[in-house]
């Protein structure tokens, strides 16, 4: 199925409850600009989320360099001096008809470390077109892309690093707005809210990652998996890391309960690197042998 939703701005209609998708995009600011329309669609987006019309709200800035850009766009959603925790900011990096060129990578990168210290997790997502404006943006964190294909086929681009949403259109009919810009992504509401690190308390994901941290002494460093070969193929895909795959690979390594004691895993010397699960195999297979010898000198002494 996927998940759809639109992006406006103040070229069209504030939007109202005929809006029919479960995420929500709308423009804040272009540069130093406000956009006409921002607290309109800010106040129906935050009461949508409220009542539960929609679950996740993306406001956008449009990046000009030099101006306003992250800090109005933080004016705008801040409410009682607190941003919701269902807000993603959006960046979006584009031309804009030759008005925005050069490489502006590192004023963009700093704008987007500020956001995430105001957000204090993983709601921050960029927008770019690498066929038109591709030396805008060429340095880049590791955070989701929405790349615009219009080609009005949802889901069907070009692969392309981090891309998580594909912008199929920008003349898709949409209540209330009429024509207007349409992403998809065939990620499921659940599956972004994991993606975006929104929650209404922990989940899942939080305690593991906070219990990996305490297991993990070199801070900033991302582990590599040691025998790629043994885990799903979508996880071991810097693109797609899929909670699934991986709580699967957990599972099946350290839940199933069909391992045997290979005789010969009680030689492997007591230097040797291993997994937790070739430990407990290896002492499993020398307690096996103990057993073994143990019994035969037992049946001796009977006699």
């Amino acid at each position: 199925m996927g998940t759809y939703w639109a992006d406006v701005s103040q070229y069209q209609r504030v939007v109202d409850d005929t809006y029919p998708h479960r995420v929500f995009s709308f423009r804040t600011n272009s540069g130093d600009k406000l956009d006409t329309n921002a607290a309109a669609n800010l106040a129906w987006g935050l009461t949508a989320l409220q009542a539960g019309r929609i679950d996740i709200l993306i406001p956008y800035y449009f990046f000009r360099p030099g101006q306003a850009n992250c800090d109005l766009w933080r004016q705008v959603v801040t409410i009682d001096d607190k941003i919701d925790p269902r807000i993603v900011c959006m960046v979006d990096v584009e031309g804009d008809r030759g008005t925005v060129h050069g490489n502006h990578s590192a004023e963009i990168n700093a704008e987007i470390s500020r956001v995430q210290a105001w957000l204090g997790g993983r709601r921050v997502i960029g927008y770019l077109n690498p066929m038109a404006d591709p030396r805008l943006w060429p340095t880049r964190p590791d955070i989701p892309l929405v790349v615009p294909h219009y080609n009005g086929t949802p889901g069907q681009s070009y692969d392309y690093l981090n891309r998580f949403a594909h912008q199929y259109s920008d003349r898709v009919l949409c209540a209330p707005f009429g024509p207007c810009d349409a992403n998809y992504t065939h990620l499921e509401i659940p599956e972004l809210l994991t993606l975006f690190g929104i929650t209404e308390g922990e989940t899942m994901t939080d305690v593991v990652r906070k219990g990996a941290a305490q297991l993990h002494p070199f801070a900033g460093k991302l582990r590599q998996i040691g025998t790629p070969a043994n885990v799903n193929e979508s996880t071991r895909s810097t693109q797609e890391p899929w909670p699934y795959d991986i709580w699967a690979d957990i599972w099946n390594e350290a839940v199933w309960d069909q391992y045997d004691f290979d005789a010969a895993m009680a030689d492997v010397p007591d230097d040797a690197k291993r997994s937790l699960v070739g430990l407990v195999r290896t002492i499993g297979a020398r307690q096996s042998r103990i057993e073994r010898k143990l019994d035969a000198l037992l049946e001796k002494l009977e006699k």
